[in-house]
């Protein structure tokens, strides 16, 4: 296994697998939505980076599929705007797309504050109880550096907030929109001190929720989206999220 470093200068272990040890299909289950998830969070997490080549053999060896799902997990991730297929050359992992960004995450923003709106009028104790517990382990996984798990975990927290509004397609569309966010938020988290703020700004979220205060509540989403975006925009400043595939065209 050899090192690579992210556009801010941390290493990340590079794999002829970009998967999880323990990936698997669930053949219950569509299979082409889960390749597209595990795809997509490869080329999140960077273990796929841009310009990266894309094997089918690769993937479909892995788990044992056909090139059907395969593909269609690719034109997922193309219209994403993470991948790019070329006719009889591979698929390769984009550059990060500003505009893309920029556009989800304005739909992030609008989505969420008045998911959080509607939250506050439904919160139940139990759900204090789940956010409560997602929180310490958001701790847990800040405190032994474990950045993977805390971007999932805080995503957890943001979807169930979601839950509560009462709108059950919701954390979807805002899912669907921040495929370039993720790509992104991985590198500035561990890179730009964001762990340490992000714990601080969910807990406030989580105790304007408990005082069943929507506008508390929406404030203090507003400040945490916004400064969550300034630390990821800094990335932008830099060459490295646009190298790679743009420069093999």
């Amino acid at each position: 296994m050899t090192k690579r470093k992210t556009p801010g200068g941390a290493e990340l272990p590079q794999r002829d697998d970009p998967f999880p040890a323990d990936a698997v299909i669930d053949r219950s289950r569509p299979i082409g939505e889960q390749v597209y998830g595990l795809l997509r969070r490869a080329i999140a997490h960077w273990r796929l980076r841009p310009g990266d080549p894309i094997p089918e053999a690769l993937v479909t060896r892995r788990f044992d599929i056909s090139r059907s799902p395969l593909r269609e997990a690719f034109r997922q991730l193309a219209s994403d705007g993470l991948v790019v297929i070329r006719p009889q050359a591979g698929t390769y992992v984009s550059p990060v797309d500003r505009l893309r960004w920029e556009e989800g995450r304005l739909i992030r923003r609008a989505l969420e504050v008045e998911g959080i709106r509607h939250a506050a009028a439904h919160v139940t104790q139990s759900s204090l109880d789940e956010l409560e517990l997602l929180m310490r382990q958001q701790r847990r996984a800040a405190e032994a550096g474990n950045f993977e798990e805390l971007i999932e975990l805080d995503d957890r927290f943001h979807a169930t907030i979601c839950q509560l509004s009462g709108f059950p397609r919701l954390w979807r569309m805002i899912d669907a929109a921040k495929a370039q966010i993720d790509r992104t938020r991985f590198m500035a988290l561990p890179e730009m001190g964001r762990a340490d703020d992000t714990l601080v700004e969910h807990q406030g979220i989580l105790d304007a929720l408990s005082a069943r205060d929507p506008e508390m509540a929406v404030a203090l989403l507003i400040r945490h989206l916004d400064r969550s975006d300034r630390a990821m925009a800094q990335l932008f400043a830099g060459e490295a999220l646009h190298s790679g595939l743009c420069e093999k065209a």
